[in-house]
């Protein structure tokens, strides 16, 4: 968005650090390694690790009161098959066994709110999306969006180039791999009277030349755009090559919108939007953070954060009001389908509840082989991770604040990346493994040994950062701000 100032109601994140300080960060000294917390299955069991993570323990996945929505959740959407089963346990006949991932950070630019994406069938080749914000007013920004390619594994970048130019746009802009080493970019751009429009660009040499821009004149500009990108990339899916762009706008007074777009080409583009269900005595809906993936069988989904509330108004878009205007916060997932050139969305589902209204800022959405929706959000201080098939899984490291999720998925292997915070708001990187398609996975540990002190990154850390994967390895960007300014960094991950 344009605008980027928050207005909302002290988070969960905010009261942790001011009424813990005290007892945190005495029991922060005396750790000698974070311990992370996972919580599955049915009974406890404690790992050891190395000095970046201590203990895993397992309890039943069911427990936790966000991770399975009562009935009335559902509110008016009409059942669907996708709908999750209460979660049960699952439990792990054969437990990840231990390995040694290696992992290489390196440095990337200075810059924010990085996007990666790593080129399906050219292992190594890989692309990252950056903004480079200019300070406008108190609460108003706009970036340069910039483009890096390496065709190392991220040891080395090229220069950036600019498929908008020079100009001054929006502050998300993304980016994804498609077939060919095709490079689809997004963004949205200015289209006058403080508003901007979605806009789509692509590139066949690595960056070096991109088309003429598409803007979309499907919906009307607005203040807001927040988009996310997907090219079908499965060989055998009768969509390969398409691509897939989400993003919000304001259709009517009850709220954004999640407006969906697809192409085969390019240049021919359908449209549709997700339709808006709430509860009963809370017709307005807040939707942001939408995520887009692509699934094998030529479809795709759709997952956003999304508040059913008693009222709200666009002149404070960002403020979902107090608690009692709130009905329910958490993450809806839509289905996708595009046969032909028609472009149509099922009735969303509801996925799974969160416990405030910062957790709209950062998600992760991934597809398995077999076109299972896995699912990573924050809630209460944990990134819960979950799939269509039911069950939980909770990652937490003792004495932080777990935040923004990032979630990729090669084969059985499971990576899932996320930051937390002590209360002093100093802030360590972790990643997690599964080599078992998520039934158990190897102890967290840190991404560096290196914290950073959170002292007003834009949008908080990552608002757009991600993970990809190709021919087996994870990569993983995220900004931080331990170089006196904010960077882009990259981790490769070799499983």
């Amino acid at each position: 968005m344009a605008t980027e100032e928050r207005t909302l109601k002290p988070s969960r994140r905010t009261r942790f650090r001011a009424a813990a300080v005290g007892i945190a960060v005495l029991a922060i000294m005396t750790l000698v390694a974070a311990a992370v917390t996972v919580t599955s299955g049915s009974r406890s069991a404690t790992a050891t690790a190395t000095a970046t993570a201590a203990a895993i323990t397992s309890t039943t996945a069911s427990a936790s009161p966000y991770s399975a929505p009562s009935p009335t959740d559902v509110g008016t959407a009409a059942p669907t098959t996708d709908a999750s089963p209460t979660p049960t346990a699952v439990p792990s006949p054969t437990p990840t066994p231990i390995r040694s991932p290696v992992l290489t950070e390196t440095y990337v630019a200075k810059a924010t709110e990085p996007t990666v994406t790593a080129d399906p069938f050219h292992p190594g080749v890989l692309a990252i999306a950056s903004q480079n914000v200019y300070t406008m007013s108190a609460k108003a920004s706009c970036s340069i969006p910039a483009i890096r390619v390496s065709k190392d594994g991220g040891a080395t970048w090229a220069a950036p180039t600019y498929p908008w130019g020079g100009d001054c746009q929006d502050i998300h802009s993304i980016v994804a791999w498609g077939p060919n080493s095709r490079l689809w970019a997004g963004d949205a751009v200015a289209v006058g009277g403080g508003n901007v429009a979605m806009s789509v660009s692509h590139s066949d040499d690595f960056g070096a030349h991109w088309s003429a821009p598409v803007v979309q004149d499907f919906t009307k500009p607005w203040s807001g755009c927040f988009p996310a990108i997907a090219v079908d990339t499965w060989p055998e899916s009768p969509s390969f090559g398409a691509v897939y762009v989400s993003y919000n706008w304001l259709p009517n007074s009850y709220g954004p919108g999640v407006a969906v777009m697809a192409s085969r080409d390019g240049t021919n583009w359908a449209h549709t939007e997700v339709a808006l269900s709430t509860l009963p005595g809370y017709p307005y809906g807040w939707r942001i953070g939408y995520r887009i993936k692509a699934a094998p069988d030529g479809t795709a989904y759709v997952s956003f954060y999304q508040s059913d509330l008693k009222s709200w108004h666009e002149s404070n878009m960002l403020y979902q009001g107090e608690p009692s205007n709130i009905g329910r916060m958490g993450f809806e997932i839509s289905h996708i389908h595009f046969i032909g050139q028609t472009l149509t969305a099922d009735p969303p589902y509801w996925a799974t509840i969160v416990d405030h209204t910062e957790a709209e800022w950062d998600s992760g959405l991934a597809i398995d082989d077999s076109g299972r929706r896995w699912l990573a959000v924050e809630s209460e201080g944990r990134i819960s991770l979950g799939n269509g098939s039911g069950g939980w899984r909770q990652f937490e490291v003792n004495g932080k604040y777990s935040i923004k999720p990032s979630l990729a998925i090669s084969g059985k292997t499971i990576f899932l990346g996320w930051h937390a915070q002590d209360p002093d708001g100093n802030t360590w990187t972790y990643y997690a493994l599964s080599y078992d398609g998520g039934r158990s996975f190897l102890p967290a540990a840190r991404v560096t040994n290196t914290s950073w002190y959170d002292s007003g990154v834009i949008n908080g850390v990552g608002l757009r950062e991600c993970a990809d994967a190709s021919g087996g390895v994870f990569y993983y960007a995220y900004g931080d701000n331990r170089a006196a300014g904010s960077g882009v960094y990259i981790s490769r991950i070799v499983p």
